[in-house]
C-alpha cells in the first residue's frame, strides 16, 4: 500500500501520514480538559468551554476499571499528550460514533446513548447541549450506525441483550421503535441472534449477529452459519440475511473500498478460529481469510488493504480484500515492552492514513504505520482502552 498515491505526504518526524490540506471540522480537546463535566450517567446536561486548541486529535474511550468510571481521551498525536473527562458512574461505554459535531457514546452499563454536541467558535470550544437517549433496561446496547432517510437523521443501535436493533431519530434525540433480529428456525431455541457490530453497507444496514446459546455447557456456543441481518432503512423492514460459509461468532462488518462487504468473526473460544469473509454486492461470499486469531474489527484503507483487530493477542492481521489473500500478522508485544499479550478492541484508519489500535487488557492505545506496521507511539490510559475517533 502506497499512501502517497491517494494524495497524502510524509509529513510528521514520527513516520505518521498526514493530509496536505487539513480542515479543522471541530476540536475536541478543549471540551476535554474543561474540569468535572460529567457527560454520561447523569440524566442532566452540562456545559464548559475551555481554550480552543489545534486539531488533529484522537479521542479514545475507555471502559471502567473498578471503582474508576470510564472516560473519554484527547490523544494529540502531534504532542503526545493525553487529557481526560469523566464519563460518570454505570455508564460503561462499549463503542463511540463522531458524526459531524456529535460524538455518539454508546454505553452498554446503563443502556444509554450520551450525544455530545460540541460547538466552536475563535477561541473556544463549548459543549453546548449533553443529550442522553435511554434505552431498555438490560439490553446492552453495543454499536451504532447513522443513516439519512427523507431528510431524516437516523440512527442504529444493536442491542445484544434483547436480539433487538434500536431505531433513532437522531434530529430528536428519541427512540423512534426497535426491530427484533430472528434466529433462523433450524436453530435450538436457545441460540439468540445477539447482534453486535453494524455498519451502513450500499443504502442497507447490516448486522454482524453472534449467534449464542449462552444456555449450552460450556457456555457461550456458537451457531453455523452465522447470520448477517439485512435492514431496510426506508421502511425499518428486515430483508433476506446472508450467511456466512465458514465463520461463526460475527464481530465486526465493514464496507470494502470496491464494492461489498466484509465480516469479521470471532470464533468458538480456540475450537474454530476467526475469519474475515468477503461479500459482493449482490451479497455472495467471495473468499474466507482465516486469520490468526479471534477477530474482532477491520479498518480498510482506500486501496482496499485491511487489518483485522484480533483479541487473541496484542497485534492485528493485514489482509487484501481485493484478492482476498492474508498477508501478515503484526504482533504488537514485539515492539513494545510490557504489554499482556492479548486482547485488542478496535482497530481504525485515521484521516492522515496512520492506523489505530486499542488494547483492553493494557490500558494501551497505539498509533501505527500501516506501511511498515511499525508503533509510531503509544499513549497509556488510566482504564481499559476501548474505542477511538478522529477529529480533523
Amino acid at each position: 500500500m502506497n499512501e502517497k498515491e491517494a494524495g497524502k505526504g510524509f509529513n510528521r518526524s514520527t513516520g505518521g501520514w498526514l493530509l496536505r490540506q487539513r480542515r479543522i471540522a471541530m476540536t475536541c480537546l478543549g471540551f476535554m480538559v474543561a474540569a468535572s463535566i460529567m457527560v454520561a450517567g447523569c440524566g442532566t446536561a452540562k456545559k464548559g468551554s475551555a481554550t480552543l486548541q489545534q486539531a488533529p486529535y484522537v479521542i479514545a474511550l475507555s471502559q471502567p476499571a473498578g471503582s474508576v468510571p470510564g472516560s473519554l481521551y484527547a490523544l494529540s498525536p502531534t504532542t503526545g499528550t493525553v487529557q481526560s473527562l469523566s464519563l460518570g458512574t454505570g455508564a460503561i461505554p462499549n463503542s463511540m460514533l463522531l458524526d459531524g459535531n456529535n460524538l455518539y457514546v454508546v454505553n452498554a452499563g446503563d443502556a444509554t446513548i450520551s450525544v455530545i454536541t460540541i460547538s466552536e467558535t475563535t477561541s473556544n470550544i463549548y459543549i453546548t447541549d449533553t443529550n442522553t437517549i435511554q434505552l431498555p433496561s438490560a439490553s446492552y446496547p453495543e454499536y451504532m450506525t447513522v443513516t439519512t432517510v427523507n431528510g431524516m437523521h437516523k440512527g442504529y443501535v444493536t442491542l445484544n441483550g434483547t436480539n433487538q436493533v434500536a431505531v433513532l431519530n437522531l434530529d430528536k434525540n428519541t427512540v423512534l421503535g426497535y426491530i427484533t433480529i430472528t434466529s433462523y428456525t433450524t436453530w435450538p431455541s436457545s441460540f439468540q441472534t445477539h447482534p453486535w457490530g453494524i455498519a451502513m453497507v450500499n443504502g442497507k444496514v447490516m448486522v454482524a449477529n453472534n449467534g449464542a446459546d449462552y444456555a449450552a455447557s460450556p457456555a457461550p456456543t456458537y451457531t453455523q452459519p452465522a447470520m448477517i441481518s439485512v435492514i431496510e432503512p426506508a421502511s425499518n423492514t428486515l430483508l433476506t440475511p446472508v450467511t456466512t460459509t465458514t465463520g461463526i461468532n460475527l464481530q465486526a462488518v465493514e464496507p470494502l473500498t470496491q464494492t461489498g462487504f466484509a465480516v469479521i468473526s470471532s470464533g468458538n473460544y480456540g475450537a474454530v478460529g476467526g475469519y474475515a469473509e468477503l461479500f459482493d454486492n449482490s451479497l455472495r461470499e467471495k473468499s474466507a481469510v482465516p486469520l490468526s486469531g479471534g477477530g474482532v474489527g477491520i479498518a480498510i484503507s482506500t486501496t482496499g488493504i485491511g487489518y483485522v483487530a484480533l483479541n487473541s493477542m496484542v497485534g492485528y492481521d493485514t489482509v487484501n480484500t481485493n484478492t482476498g489473500a492474508w498477508i501478515t500478522t503484526t504482533d504488537l508485544t514485539q515492539q513494545v515492552s510490557g504489554l499482556s499479550g492479548f486482547n485488542l478492541t478496535s482497530i481504525k484508519l485515521a484521516p492522515d492514513g496512520t492506523l489505530w489500535a486499542t488494547d483492553w487488557q493494557d490500558n494501551m492505545v497505539f498509533e501505527i504505520n500501516p506501511q511498515t506496521n511499525k508503533v509510531i507511539q503509544t499513549f497509556k490510559l488510566t482504564e481499559p482502552a476501548q474505542d477511538v475517533v478522529f477529529v480533523y
